[in-house]
């Protein structure tokens, strides 16, 4: 079975989230959190048997991963959904593997 992993760090809220994404039979997609985090662990039970080639690569609002974190996650900032996506690709060989980092700073304008 190909499997494909992602660690998030998200930020403020602390609560690191791995996803692990395993393909199996007929190109279906089941996805696993593993997090404190349980708006994000309660999506487990909607990412099984994802048929990957339906949706998930839609523009945001079509898009299924989209949809479902919509109805989960509170926050809209969330790095998470971005997450799913990135490791589907890299699982079905639609991407590279590549670390994707954000740093988000304040600047003082009087500095």
């Amino acid at each position: 079975m190909k499997a494909a992993k992602a660690v998030v760090e998200p930020g403020a809220c602390g609560l690191k989230v791995v996803i692990l994404a395993e393909l199996g039979e007929q190109n279906l997609i089941n996805i696993t959190f593993h997090s404190a985090c349980k708006l994000v662990t309660a999506m487990n039970d909607e990412f099984k048997n994802l048929n990957w080639k339906k949706g998930v690569f839609a523009k945001m609002l079509d898009s299924y991963i989209y949809q479902v974190c919509s109805k989960h996650l509170k926050h809209v900032d969330c790095p998470v959904p971005s997450a799913i996506l990135k490791t589907i690709q890299v699982l079905v060989d639609a991407a590279v593997e590549q670390e994707v980092t954000m740093k988000i700073t304040k600047i003082d304008e009087g500095s």
